[in-house]
Order: structure tokens, then sequence, then C-alpha cells
């Protein structure tokens, strides 16, 4: 069992809409444009594959802010030096901000715990998209599954962990697909609930385009 930290800044006097998140970082992107970790291209054009360590939120209609590593520095300066936010020519001025640093446990562990997605969990790649179309339902959930472990394994290695036992990770759970438009192109996303022998902190985001706000992850109540 490893601890992360991680830091998350909420704009309690603003109210967005999930749509909004591009707006949000194009925004956060144009206002730092040396630091390439709030928009992921590199100072050679390239663009970073990698794990963002800054990624967007929307929680409860406020817009939030994510970060860690490196980015956890980044957000806090944020945080003083920010009072609005201009979107399309339009300034929403903060005078109500929440900062707060996250020092959680994060791995396997011995107890199943329950979770869901409060924004659709952008699963597929081109490549595992062809395979689960002409798959039954029960071996697209198969694959699912084995898709959302290897997130966490990919969650894992952006905070330097390495999951030695991965082995060991139980999953289970279920998906309902979803149509979103990303970028003008419809993309097939899914909302879901799972158990896992996984400890995950609330509001890391699992799959593609976590920066972007999706598939980000919470807590189910437990039932005792």
């Amino acid at each position: 069992m490893s601890i992360i930290r991680y830091v998350l800044v909420r704009f309690l006097d603003m109210e967005f809409q999930p749509s909004d998140i591009p707006k949000l970082r194009g925004y956060f992107a144009r206002k730092y444009p040396v630091s390439h970790l709030f928009h992921n291209h590199l100072p050679d054009g390239q663009f970073s594959y990698s794990y963002p360590q800054i990624q967007y939120r929307i929680i409860a209609n406020s817009p939030a802010l994510l970060g860690f590593k490196e980015g956890l520095e980044l957000i806090k300066e944020v945080f003083f030096d920010l009072d609005h936010v201009t979107i399309k020519g339009i300034d929403y001025p903060s005078y109500e901000k929440e900062i707060r640093v996250y020092e959680e446990p994060f791995g396997i562990c011995s107890e199943m715990h329950s979770y869901s997605f409060s924004s659709p969990w952008m699963a597929l790649n081109e490549e595992n998209h062809s395979k689960y179309i002409h798959l039954n339902r029960i071996e697209q959930n198969k694959l699912l599954r084995t898709i959302l472990k290897n997130n966490l394994k990919t969650l894992a290695k952006g905070f330097d962990i390495w999951l030695d036992d991965f082995e060991q990770v139980d999953m289970d759970g279920w998906f309902k697909p979803v149509t979103v438009n990303f970028k003008d192109i419809k993309m097939l996303c899914f909302w879901g609930e799972f158990t896992t022998n996984f400890i995950i902190p609330e509001y890391l985001g699992l799959g593609k385009q976590s920066a972007r706000g999706f598939g980000v992850i919470v807590r189910q109540q437990e039932v005792t």
C-alpha cells in the first residue's frame, strides 16, 4: 500500500458545465503557456502522453483543478494568483475558492471497494474499439474489466508507483455505453460501477482524456 499526494482547487462561486472544461483548459493554457503541464504540449511541439499531472474537473457544477507531483506546486500558485477566469471574453470573478491537499492510501488491499464514474469513461482506443464492437455482451464486459485494470496500472505509473503484485487485482463491474461528442467526433464511452480490491482516491481520472475530466472516480457508500 502506498500513500499518494495531490491537491484540488475549486472555484466555488463559479457555475460551469462539463462541456465547459475545454474552455477552462484553454484559459489556463493561454495564461500559463510556458508551463506545459497545463496543456500537455511540450516545448518541442510534441504532445506529452504521460499521465497528466494537472487535470480539469467540474465538481457539483464548480470548476476545479487537480494536480500532483510538479502539478501540485503549480496549482498552489494558481490558487494564490488567480482572482478571475476569462472564458470567451467574459470575466468570472472568484471570491470564494477552496484548496485541499489530499494524502490518501493507494493500491491493492484485502477488502473489496465500490466505485463509480462521475463522468464518462473513455476506455477504448482505435484498436480495442474495433475488437469491442465484434464481441458479445459478456465478452465486451470482460474486455472492459481488463482495460480498467490496465488503467489502474497507468495511474500508478503516473504517481511513480510500481505494482509488483498487480496480478492479484480482482475486478468486477457493469458498464453502460454512451456516445459522447468529443472535438466534433462521436466517441463511445461508458458509465459504470465497479468493485475491486484496490483503493483509488476520489476525483482521479482513469482512461483516455482524464485531464479533460473523463473517467473521474468517486467512491460508492460502503454497505455494512
